[in-house]
């Protein structure tokens, strides 16, 4: 395959997550807005559930029979590309029946056992189909990758999200007068509508290709092996991404099994605890999540080049390259969590005037976009030097230490929400240290400069503090209007982050280049109104 066609696909397949990810989570503001409080709680309440066995069933499998089939391929041997497809079609289908069978059949049971509502217990059933569509649709997509076909994924993605969403608000309207119950539950059949959509669409689409290709498949291009060697091959591969993939779910679940609980434990009634979990989860999460795309492509692009460095024995280059790239994550996620911190309250009453509390939250929650970002990076570069489940156990510490510190902290009841809160960014905080001494065990701490790491990014961002703090207010006062305020106090704030920065030299154009997407064009403004230098 010609590397044009490579990056063509990589591109395609990049555009669609991006996109799938921001329909994603950008939704959650409107429902948020919309919804009660009781029925953002339930919907909340779930979907972590599903994002954990989602990982559990198919989060390597794609990977694993891309790998195989692009393998095969390249040998000429077309039979095994499709025997691998049947094979783990057959595997992958029966896993999501049981899981889709026994979550629907026992979906009273885990709702009174399990959730801290039994109200969820039809959310549970209707998303339990979700687990078969998913597991298939894993299935056809890593087949069609390890063809080096990446506009099957793309479409299916693009297609499960908005078909989803779509579910999600014709459910939220549509049922509204039916009750809390029954719109959360409609709306998280969106995931069982989309994921049937999704996975109609590539069997229309792998009839069409077997229909062109089919000819050119004979049977002389298998192996003599057998189907429990071949489904062998595939879980050698997916069963470690799959682990590692669980655990950030774990970490997302907590919340949903154990605040509501710990909130009435702490003395609040049933209605007060499912408020205050729909404030953090519902409301806030969906915020905190955006900062996330930019880190996201960051730490996506870190594995390869940290992996040929790695290769080649150039650790002075490995040192740099990680240097850059926390560099790059602190002047992004640094701002974003003060910036969601100062003004809290103003953007919760912005994006949901309805849910006004939703600000304290807010405040105690905005550190985990430090600790995530953070963590996303130093990640990206383990896996880039072959120590891949390093990760998981940092997040499998965070995990342990968040689940002793929401049990506790949130039955207090000084701290209450605050208490569960701090507990995600104590947990972050420990699994992102964690990642970072171990990369520093590799490489040494020279990478790591206080003025650059530290110093310049807190002088920066405490200006743009106290100047976004300061217009908020002004403008609110002038115009009357919240929303204006806060937009133009972002804005403003914004400014004088990137100001102050360049002009105690915190920021170079090396650093500026790496940001994802517009780095190059920001860097040749920056070079034309002389505010850098080459």
């Amino acid at each position: 395959m010609s590397g044009k066609s490579f990056v063509k696909g990589a591109l395609v397949l990049s555009a669609a997550g991006i996109l799938a990810k921001c329909l994603g989570a950008l939704y959650r503001i409107p429902f948020g807005y919309i919804a009660s409080e009781e029925c953002l709680a339930l919907y909340t309440m779930v979907y972590p559930i599903y994002n954990l066995l989602l990982a559990l069933s198919t989060a390597g499998i794609p990977l694993a029979i891309s790998k195989l089939v692009a393998e095969y391929e390249e040998q000429g041997k077309s039979g095994m590309s499709m025997r691998i497809l049947k094979l783990s079609l057959l595997v992958l289908s029966a896993v999501g029946i049981l899981v889709g069978v026994f979550i629907f059949v026992n979906a009273d049971w885990l709702a009174a056992n399990v959730f801290p509502d039994d109200r969820v217990a039809w959310s549970l059933r209707l998303i339990a189909p979700a687990m078969v569509f998913s597991c298939m649709q894993a299935v056809f997509r890593g087949y069609f990758q390890g063809l080096q076909e990446m506009v099957p994924t793309a479409v299916s993605q693009i297609t499960e999200q908005f078909v989803r969403v779509g579910v999600i608000f014709v459910a939220l309207f549509a049922l509204m007068p039916y009750g809390d119950t029954v719109v959360a539950a409609g709306a998280n059949a969106g995931a069982s509508i989309g994921g049937c959509a999704a996975f109609l669409l590539m069997l229309t689409i792998f009839v069409h290709h077997r229909k062109k290709r089919g000819n050119k498949i004979a049977e002389q291009q298998d192996e003599p092996v057998s189907n429990s060697q071949v489904i062998g091959k595939v879980l050698a591969l997916a069963i470690p991404i799959s682990i590692g993939s669980l655990v950030l779910p774990i970490m997302q679940s907590i919340d949903s099994l154990l605040v509501v609980p710990r909130l009435e434990a702490g003395g609040m009634s049933h209605t007060e605890a499912m408020a205050w979990f729909a404030y953090l989860g519902g409301c806030v999460q969906p915020v905190l999540n955006l900062p996330f795309m930019l880190t996201t492509a960051i730490a996506a692009s870190l594995v390869p080049n940290i992996s040929e460095a790695q290769a080649m024995g150039q650790k002075e280059k490995v040192t740099n390259t990680f240097a850059n790239a926390m560099q790059l994550a602190i002047l992004i996620v640094l701002p974003a969590a003060v910036g969601l911190m100062t003004l809290a309250y103003p953007i919760i009453e912005l994006l949901y005037p309805t849910k006004p509390d939703a600000g304290l939250p807010m405040f105690w929650s905005a550190a985990v976009v430090l600790m995530v970002g953070i963590y996303q990076i130093s990640a990206g570069t383990l896996q880039g030097m072959g120590k891949a489940m390093v990760p998981m156990y940092s997040l499998l510490l965070g995990a342990a230490i968040k689940i002793i510190l929401t049990y506790t902290m949130t039955a207090m009841p000084v701290l209450r929400v605050r208490g569960a809160a701090l507990a995600s960014v104590i947990g972050f905080a420990v699994a992102a240290g964690n990642n970072v001494c171990q990369v520093s065990r590799k490489i040494g701490w020279n990478w790591l400069s206080t003025r650059y790491h530290v110093v310049k990014p807190v002088i920066s961002v405490a200006a743009m503090a106290v100047l976004v703090l300061g217009s908020y207010y002004g403008l609110y006062a002038l115009l009357g209007s919240n929303g204006l305020a806060v937009l133009l106090s972002i804005l403003i704030g914004g400014c004088a982050y990137f100001a102050v920065l360049l002009a105690i030299g915190g920021v170079s154009l090396e650093i500026i280049r790496k940001v994802p997407k517009v780095g190059n064009k920001l860097a040749a403004l920056l070079l034309k109104l002389n505010l850098v230098r080459e």
